[in-house]
């Protein structure tokens, strides 16, 4: 069997043994999104890309400033991996009441296919997908302090097996004039409380900037950061991540991340670069995998308009 085609069985069997307990059925439509937020080189509670209203509900557009933020985004891992899609961003800012946030995205595995005896592939592929619509509403209450709430739809397929489920999420940020930020968001939260909750994953942020400073004829900030997110069922897993923003035209972060998979500490390393120009920005963040296997990479676009 050639090598993606084993990753994928692997994969797949894993996750097929997962759907035989309740916590699994609601993972069918919430795992797919952790290889994308393995992408986020900046904690999801501090995230303020494109993407930012799917990882937290505290995104609020500032005033004074764009009323209308648009962004796009394509994820995609290598053949090894075959998982890709996309996530599209609205954000509307309805005068002094706050943000007005929409949200679709779409993951999916390609290639998977049934078997007997031999590699070749019988009765077509297997469907594996996972979708998330979401819509939400932010506010700054104070120049300091934004929360959010958001209602999400999550569903996904797995063969024959698919789930949907309804979450509920909040999210806060608080930055204090000491140019410390601390946050806090839910993702995929299901407010009954049934197994589905077990799909939930919160996270815990907080990051420190320095004051800007001359750097390379222009004004430069390093900011520092940690989160740490907890999953039922699973060891936390922490981010630590530092960043240098050049005026508003360049970021480059780096980080790593540390997780535990079946007792096993891993190691994941962070990438992410962004470039503005006038109202847009171009972004990359790349997940480097496990010992620089298994990479994915997330391509956005925003643009902010008035």
């Amino acid at each position: 069997m050639p090598p993606r085609g084993a990753v994928l069985v692997f994969a797949a069997a894993g996750v097929l043994a997962s759907v035989r307990e309740a916590s699994g059925q609601a993972a069918v439509a919430s795992d797919l999104w952790r290889v994308a937020a393995g992408t986020l080189v900046v904690p999801s509670p501090l995230d303020d890309d494109g993407s930012a209203a799917l990882w937290t509900p505290a995104t609020a557009l500032p005033r004074p400033g764009p009323s209308l933020r648009v962004g796009v985004e394509a994820i995609h891992a290598p053949s090894e991996v075959g998982i890709s899609g996309g996530i599209a961003t609205l954000g509307l800012r309805l005068g002094g009441l706050g943000t007005l946030n929409a949200v679709y995205g779409r993951l999916g595995v390609d290639g998977l296919v049934r078997t007997e005896t031999s590699p070749e592939g019988i009765g077509g592929d297997i469907p594996v997908y996972a979708e998330v619509a979401s819509l939400g509403f932010a506010r700054q209450i104070t120049p300091s302090l934004v929360a959010g709430l958001a209602v999400r739809s999550v569903s996904g397929q797995l063969d024959v097996t698919s789930r949907s489920q309804l979450g509920l999420d909040v999210g806060i940020r608080y930055s204090d004039p000491a140019r410390v930020t601390v946050a806090f968001a839910t993702r995929f939260f299901d407010p009954t409380l049934r197994q589905a909750e077990q799909a939930a994953s919160y996270s815990g942020a907080a990051s420190y900037q320095t004051a800007p400073s001359a750097m390379w004829g222009t004004t430069g900030v390093v900011i520092l950061r940690y989160g740490a997110t907890w999953t039922h069922g699973e060891g936390v897993q922490h981010l630590l991540s530092g960043g240098l923003s050049l005026g508003e035209v360049a970021e480059l972060d780096i980080g790593a991340a540390r997780e535990v998979e079946a007792g096993m500490a891993l190691w994941r390393s962070r990438l992410g670069l962004a470039l503005s120009a006038g109202r847009y920005r171009v972004y990359l963040g790349r997940d480097g995998g496990v010992n620089d296997f298994g990479a994915t990479y997330r391509f956005g676009l925003t643009a902010a308009m008035r």
